[in-house]
């Protein structure tokens, strides 16, 4: 974990570099004044919008295992994406595994296994995003290639789990032929994880609700996009729509690397790749890029903040039991 926590600081540290490389500081000043700050406001707005449709999206996700009122997803939702925006190494996506563990028994593998669901539909979103974009804006080659490598990596990962969730029995049983290989101290905890993983998985076999969270998805990204193109609109940049959702995707690639907490410097720099390839200058694309982190990030990590002490939850707690995936509380069923 501590060479995790170092790589993805020094990965930061890296593109903070190339961030501010060639700047002149005087001249990001200039930037930062000649913003419209009106715009802030839309851009919050949206920001809220898609944190709470993101935060429904998982009670959808979650509901072959537990069911929770909108109020409660809102409040585990949020302590979980700002675990992930404050911790390092994205140790923060197990925040929300561990909240459901500690309220309503449920493994953390199996809840594990909505996250990991959920972070599929979003690359699948973010590719078709990608592909729409490339019709109508030129995008630098390295982010193309980039994105069809995540496409392939995120399709071939979405067949596989669609197969395990439907073959549910036989994929249990081949799990279990492989794990008799191993010593029984190694094999029964590996063996319980395997099979409440798979149990987090059954939303897909439904087509129905599948093809709903594939909607949701595509609802959630589209606001993000619109945050991204209202700031252009403070800017007085001259770029459409689609160049926003264009910058959306870049910075969704980008911070898929370890970062340190906050995507600090991942963030930033994949922002300034594609606001430069834009036509943009360097100042006016690090400001942009400081901006739009600022206002995308602060509003889910107040409202995380908010709501962390009715959870009674720490951020140790989190990293500390993180391994340990026994069953406590009660389910809530649907």
């Amino acid at each position: 974990m501590k060479k995790n926590i170092f790589f993805g600081l020094l990965i930061s540290a890296v593109c903070i570099y190339f961030a501010f490389r060639g700047i002149n500081f005087s001249d990001l000043g200039k930037s930062f004044a000649s913003v419209n700050y009106f715009y802030i406001i839309p851009v919050v707005l949206i920001v809220l919008a898609s944190h709470w449709l993101r935060c429904y999206r998982w009670g959808k996700i979650m509901e072959t295992l537990v069911c929770y009122d909108q109020k409660t997803l809102f409040a585990l939702g949020s302590i979980g994406f700002m675990a992930v925006g404050v911790l390092p190494a994205r140790l923060g996506e197990f925040a929300r595994p561990y909240l459901v563990k500690k309220r309503s028994g449920i493994k953390m593998s199996a809840s594990m296994a909505t996250i990991i669901v959920e972070r599929v539909f979003d690359l699948l979103t973010l590719m078709l995003f990608m592909l729409i974009v490339i019709m109508r804006v030129t995008l630098p080659p390295e982010v193309e290639r980039a994105g069809i490598t995540m496409l392939s990596v995120s399709l071939t990962i979405f067949i596989v789990l669609i197969i395990m969730a439907v073959k549910r029995d036989s994929s249990i049983n081949k799990i279990d032929s492989i794990l008799r290989l191993l010593p029984q101290k190694i094999a029964a905890p590996l063996n319980r994880l395997a099979h409440s993983f798979i149990d987090g998985l059954q939303i897909l076999p439904d087509i129905g609700k599948t093809l709903y969270v594939i909607f949701l998805s595509v609802v959630i990204w589209a606001l993000l996009g619109l945050s991204a193109y209202v700031l252009f609109l403070g800017f007085g940049f001259d770029l459409s729509i689609f160049n926003g959702y264009a910058i959306t995707v870049i910075i969704a690639l980008g911070v898929m690397l370890p970062a340190a907490p906050g995507f600090i410097g991942t963030f930033h720099y994949a922002c300034k790749i594609g606001l430069v390839a834009f036509g943009v200058s360097i100042a006016d694309a690090v400001s942009y890029a400081i901006l739009l982190h600022f206002f995308q990030m602060t509003p889910v990590v107040v409202l995380g903040l908010i709501m962390l002490p009715f959870q009674k939850i720490s951020f140790p707690g989190i990293i500390q039991h993180q391994d340990n995936d026994d069953a406590n509380g009660s389910i809530e069923q649907c």
